[in-house]
Order: C-alpha cells, then sequence, then structure tokens
C-alpha cells in the first residue's frame, strides 16, 4: 500500500565496524602440520619445517635419508633379473631371440648401384609363348556313357503324375457341383415394396454421402501424389454404380430376387 511517508527521505546511519580480527595464536610460531619445504635439500624459511624434519623416520620413501642402504651406484642393470647371465642374454638376443629385426649398425651401408640388364617386357613375351597350356584334368568319369544319360529322370514322372492326379480330382469335384447347380430350377420371389422404398432411401444417403466425398477432390486440376488420383477415380466408379443399382429399383415393374440355396 503506498503512503505519502515514504517519499520523506530517512536519516543516514553509518554503520558500526566491528573491531579487527587478532588470532590468540602467535603468527610467527612454526606450523606444526605444514609440509611446506619437505622435499629437497633447502630448508625454506617459515612453516614448520624443523619440526616436521625432526619426525622424518627412515621408514618415509620420499628422497634419501642420512642412513638410505641404497647406492646411487647399485641401480638396477639390464639382464640382472633374469636366469641367464647378462653377457649370454645380450648374446641370445643379437642371435635372434627377439622376434623384432636388429637394428642396423653405424658402419653397415646400404648395398647401392645394382642394375640389371634383363627386358623383363620380352621374358615374359617368351616364356608366355613357350609355356605349354594346362590341359583339364579328367577325373575318370564319363558321362555320356551312363545308363540314365539323356532320359528323364524318375523322379520327375513321379511328380508329373501326382500333379495330373490332383487336377483330375479337382475337375471331377467342379463338374459335379455344376451339374448339382443345372439340375435345380432357380427359384425367384417378389421384392415388396416397402423393402424396395427403403433400399432406394439407404441407396440415395449413400449416394450424397460418397458426393459430399467427391466434391471435394473433383475441382482439382493436377494431383500431387498418385493416391489422390486412386481416390478420385474410386469416388467415381462408387457413385456410377449406386446410379446404376438406383436405377434398377425405380424401374417400372415388380423386382425380382432370387433365392439364396
Amino acid at each position: 500500500m503506498e503512503s505519502i511517508y515514504n517519499l520523506v527521505p530517512e536519516p543516514y546511519v553509518e554503520p558500526q565496524k566491528p573491531p579487527m580480527y587478532r588470532s590468540k595464536y602467535d603468527p610467527n610460531a612454526p606450523l606444526t602440520s605444514s609440509t611446506f619445504g619437505l622435499h629437497g635439500t633447502t630448508a625454506t624459511v617459515g612453516g614448520g619445517v624443523n619440526e616436521i624434519r625432526k619426525n622424518h623416520t627412515l621408514s618415509s620413501t620420499f628422497g634419501p635419508t642420512s642412513q638410505s642402504t641404497t647406492s646411487a651406484a647399485n641401480f638396477l642393470k639390464a639382464g640382472s633379473k633374469t636366469r641367464l647371465p647378462p653377457q649370454q642374454a645380450s648374446s641370445f638376443m643379437r642371435s635372434g631371440g627377439s622376434s623384432k629385426p636388429l637394428v642396423p649398425r653405424r658402419e653397415d651401408k646400404p648395398v647401392m648401384g645394382l642394375r640389371t640388364s634383363k627386358n623383363f617386357i620380352t621374358a615374359n613375351a617368351v616364356e608366355a609363348i613357350l609355356s605349354v597350356p594346362q590341359m583339364p584334368q579328367n577325373d575318370g568319369v564319363d558321362y555320356i556313357s551312363k545308363e540314365d544319360y539323356g532320359k528323364v529322370p524318375e523322379y520327375l514322372s513321379q511328380v508329373k503324375e501326382e500333379i495330373r492326379r490332383e487336377n483330375d480330382m479337382i475337375d471331377e469335384y467342379v463338374r459335379k457341383q455344376l451339374a448339382q447347380d443345372e439340375d435345380a430350377p432357380e427359384e425367384f420371389t417378389e421384392m415388396e415394396e416397402q423393402l424396395r422404398i427403403d433400399l432406394i432411401n439407404k441407396l440415395k444417403t449413400k449416394w450424397d454421402d460418397v458426393n459430399e466425398k467427391y466434391q471435394k477432390i473433383c475441382h482439382r486440376t493436377s494431383f500431387e501424389s498418385f493416391g489422390d488420383i486412386a481416390f478420385k477415380e474410386g469416388k467415381e466408379r462408387e457413385l456410377k454404380k449406386l446410379e446404376n443399382d438406383i436405377m434398377l429399383l425405380q424401374r417400372a415393374g415388380s423386382v425380382m430376387v432370387s433365392e439364396d440355396r
């Protein structure tokens, strides 16, 4: 809620600063937990370096100690932990113990200046002319002399016979069905007038529904896809069929309907 008293400026009150923080510990005292200046041989000024060096035991591994038993000259040499002595191990490696090729020595020089007087084009042509062509290998089987050469396999005759029997059975069944349909007289009944009127009304309703969908696409002169063309042609065929059915039911005279057997 707005008030006119809010427009009156309030007097500025300067905040009071808290007293400066002073630690209760001596700032010049060495830090007992500091590791600064521990690594190396030069002691840095400040920190608890001197105190830590007093607790620097022989078990530490960072840098040598005064009582270290390892000498700088006693380093691990190649082949010192192998079963063979170093001399035999080096000779074994030079004699082909490694799968890698030997590195060429400094005094080794590549062979240079080698030339040949052979004409490879002429040599290849002469070799191709004088070479004997390879004859096809004969496995010893003469298919012409076989007993069934040139004859129809027996299994093909069996398959043809099975197909002939199946076709005869199908023809006999169809012939019997057609004979029964020809012998039975076809019966017709007159369609009721009310049923004919109901069918005409339903066909007209269906025609209106199809025509409404057809009118949405019949005015188009270009179609983007084959689906649109098929849809238009399908609606035209459906409208034509409905019109023929309506004309058939509306013609003068009675409508005869065949009874389903």
